[in-house]
């Protein structure tokens, strides 16, 4: 008992004298205090705003209906509906979507004004700017050393066989908009956020709006991809039998007019093949107009229902610097590290002149 009191007693000296040598260099402690506030000031007022543009959609995925027509179709063309049927893309993979390559080059082409600069442009022209190169030059070094020992011919992107090789300007920007364009996805509720910041607002709202179109682009081809397969196979067959139909009624007109006053056995079986042979490709020609008509309704039908929640407009408040919370992060380090030197600085003295002798 007497023992653990003790104890006590030494932690509750150990802590006084803690705060009493606090307390000593209070003046230290403070005047590096405020040092890192001024810091913080000045950090904050000199970082560029960033502004954030975001929308919120939902897809409304109905559920396939396929006729037997279509299904038969379908295995004329060389289409598997029965994959088709459980090809919606879900949510999740949204931003692998706009993460890709090809996602990324295809937004490089957003037109910001109308004096026609290019999302592309504009991100060159910051990357050239004296911040930028500051940047680079400075903690950007490393990056700038190993690029050194790539390879770096290759001034622009290329394709070749099928595989596109991209060019170290073309590699950075990509790597960029990893932190320009986000999509959140919330699985519970069922909604996808998509944003784009920039230090421009206006900007910031017209490439979120390009990248929204992008992917609902993407969504609406990948969901209507095998309907437009069996379209694409109707309408040759359409063209190809309407062309036989022609055919065989011209045929079959100028062989009435060239006989019109003979009656023989002859002309009658003649007539008669020829008339069967236009009810035959009639019978076809009407059938595939009308499957022709079902192809057309399937593609519509396999249009995902894409509805906003959350228009994109042009933000008005700023998503970074955050001028306050850089006031407490650096007052809050200045206190932290001058009291931890105050702390520490006497027994590393000491630990020093044990070496020493």
């Amino acid at each position: 008992m007497n023992s653990n009191n003790s104890h006590l007693q030494e932690d509750e000296i150990d802590l006084v004298a803690l705060l009493a040598k606090l307390y000593q260099k209070r003046r230290s402690i403070i005047k590096t205090t405020v040092i890192f506030a001024v810091v913080g000031i000045f950090v904050a007022l000199v970082s560029k705003e960033v502004f954030r543009a975001k929308g919120v959609f939902v897809v409304q995925n109905s559920e396939k209906q396929i006729s037997s027509s279509i299904s038969g179709l379908a295995a004329l063309a060389g289409v598997n509906l029965q994959s088709e049927a459980m090809g919606d893309i879900p949510p999740s993979l949204y931003p692998n979507i706009v993460g890709s390559v090809s996602f990324k080059l295809a937004l490089f082409s957003t037109v910001l004004d109308s004096s026609g600069l290019t999302y592309k442009e504009y991100l060159l022209s910051k990357a050239s700017s004296p911040a930028s190169l500051l940047k680079k030059y400075t903690i950007g070094i490393p990056g700038l050393l190993v690029k050194k020992f790539r390879n770096s011919d290759q001034q622009n992107t290329q394709s070749s066989g099928g595989l596109m090789q991209l060019s170290e300007q073309d590699f950075e920007l990509t790597e960029l908009l990893e932190e320009l364009i986000q999509v959140e996805v919330n699985e519970k509720e069922g909604f996808i956020s998509l944003s784009a910041m920039d230090q421009n607002p206006k900007y910031a709202a017209v490439v979120a709006s390009r990248a929204m179109e992008l992917l609902q682009d993407f969504i609406t081809t990948y969901k209507t991809e095998n309907a437009k397969k069996i379209l694409s196979y109707v309408e040759k067959q359409y063209e190809l039998k309407e062309h036989q139909y022609l055919e065989v009624q011209q045929e079959l007109a100028e062989f009435k007019d060239q006989n019109k006053n003979i009656s023989t056995a002859v002309f009658e079986s003649n007539l008669q093949k020829i008339q069967t042979r236009y009810d035959l490709i009639f019978a076809v020609y009407l059938e595939l107009s009308k499957q022709l008509e079902q192809a057309r309704l399937q593609v519509s039908k396999d249009i995902p229902n894409i509805s906003m929640i959350e228009s994109i407009y042009v933000p008005n408040e700023r998503e970074s610097p955050k001028r306050a919370l850089i006031l407490i992060i650096y007052t809050f380090l200045g206190f932290i590290i001058s009291s931890g030197w105050v702390l520490v600085n006497e027994p590393l003295q000491q630990i020093s002149r044990q070496i020493r002798n």
